[in-house]
């Protein structure tokens, strides 16, 4: 099953796009952006007690599934690339876009945040991946789009579904389990590949393309609910007045391996009926790349803003959650859909269509 929807000409879209992929990548791109909130918030310093912290918890480790689900759509929709020319020319529009967001940001630095730095500074910024404060994830993605025609040989000649899932566990492994275990000062576990850790994502996803598992409702949201109950129960019982600390790993560990994984499987197939709703994921999924690097900017202006003006205590959250990451959510919806279309390979805007009566 190939992810193959396009727009057409008029802005609509075939039927043959999965629609549970686009529903992924939203999800996506709204999980982290709203787990930053806990980053731009004195959430990690604040004690873990009573109610209004416990549901923090949860919710942290709910969006923390932002990175690994888009690294598990990579695999499960890179896995037939091969070789070639025009293969690479792929790479153009992610640097390209880069550029274009770390250009903004840096006009945002200089003009709103008033940061005076060279112009050899902001150029090795950009070089090394610091301009935009999320920029990471496009160094890491660089590596891995390099390396992915060839990944998908080694997968594609392995001669058993046994096979590769030992080889997704060995990755796990090798990189997951060695972050979970190499914590609090301990070195217990092999820990020199550990930041190999997205080709596990990558063949989970490969294998969830070929093999398509299946979860049902009730399991898959009972593991998803009872993972990211753990430290919070932890902390609560445990850990008396102290801040958040996380025993049974965060968003890099075998923990949320199979927390993205679960959520992964219930959502992948899923359709969705409603035109405007698919149009919108749709667009949502197309540009969530450009939000991801725009909504950095979006960050450094509403939070501060927010928590000098409004946010007085970590205790809002049950307010200031549900207004901070929509408003950077759709402040880099907006952005991005005016400047996508400036990149290279940029694709047309999609319209929402009208449901007929």
């Amino acid at each position: 099953m190939k992810h193959t929807e396009n727009c057409n000409r008029g802005g609509q879209f075939s039927t043959s796009r999965i629609a549970g992929l686009d529903l992924l990548r939203s999800l996506a791109i709204f999980s982290v952006i709203g787990v930053h909130f806990f980053l731009n918030t004195p959430f990690a310093k604040t004690p873990f007690v009573g109610s209004s912290m416990f549901l923090q918890g949860i919710v942290q480790h709910l969006m923390g599934v932002g990175v690994p689900l888009f690294l598990l759509l990579t695999g499960y929709l890179n896995i037939n690339k091969k070789l070639s020319r025009s293969y690479y020319r792929g790479l153009v529009r992610v640097l390209s876009a880069y550029l274009l967001y770390s250009l903004f940001t840096i006009v945002f630095r200089i003009g709103y945040l008033g940061e005076e730095y060279s112009v050899q500074f902001w150029i090795h910024s950009i070089l090394k991946f610091s301009a935009i404060g999320y920029a990471w994830y496009i160094e890491m993605w660089i590596g891995l789009f390099l390396l992915t025609p060839f990944l998908n040989v080694l997968y594609k000649n392995l001669s058993s579904r046994r096979e590769k899932q030992v080889l997704i566990v060995t990755l796990v492994m090798l990189s997951l389990m060695a972050k979970f275990a190499n914590r609090y000062e301990l070195h217990v576990w092999p820990g020199f590949w550990e930041s190999i850790y997205p080709l596990a994502y990558y063949f989970a996803g490969a294998y969830i393309r070929e093999y398509k598992p299946r979860i049902s409702i009730v399991k898959g949201l009972t593991v998803i609910i009872g993972l990211s109950l753990l430290n919070p129960l932890f902390n609560t019982f445990f850990m008396g007045n102290s801040k958040m600390v996380y025993p049974f790993g965060n968003s890099d560990t075998p923990l949320y391996f199979v927390l993205s994984l679960c959520v992964f499987l219930l959502l992948y197939q899923r359709d969705v009926k409603h035109a405007a709703t698919r149009a919108v994921l749709m667009s949502v999924s197309l540009l969530s790349l450009d939000m991801y690097l725009v909504s950095f900017a979006f960050d450094r202006l509403y939070y501060p803003l927010m928590m000098q003006h409004f946010f007085v205590s970590q205790s809002q959250f049950g307010i200031y959650w549900f207004v901070i990451p929509p408003m950077v959510f759709v402040s880099s919806y907006v952005v991005s859909y005016i400047i996508h279309p400036l990149l290279p390979t940029g694709k047309p805007r999609v319209k929402i269509p009208r449901n007929k009566s």
